[in-house]
């Protein structure tokens, strides 16, 4: 599969509802998370999608990670 391309505008709607200041890395996640989805959804419309239950489950990882993270103080 050749490189997923987001809109602009995915990005933009995305960053709607984050914080007034947030770190680089946060951004970034977020790029990366958008980029996830896209790619999930052209694996689903090119028949090569995994189950819905396996993507809940990668999903509900990639949440508890980031509810993990933003428990976490830095030091």
């Amino acid at each position: 599969m050749g490189e997923t391309l987001l809109k602009k505008s995915q990005i933009i709607q995305s960053f709607e509802n984050l914080p007034e200041e947030i770190s680089a890395n946060e951004l970034i996640e977020r790029i990366l998370f958008v980029k996830l989805i896209q790619e999930r959804i052209k694996e689903s419309e090119e028949g090569k999608g995994m189950p819905h239950e396996e993507f809940i489950r990668e999903f509900d990882g990639f949440k508890a990670k980031k509810r993990d993270e933003s428990q976490t103080v830095p030091a």
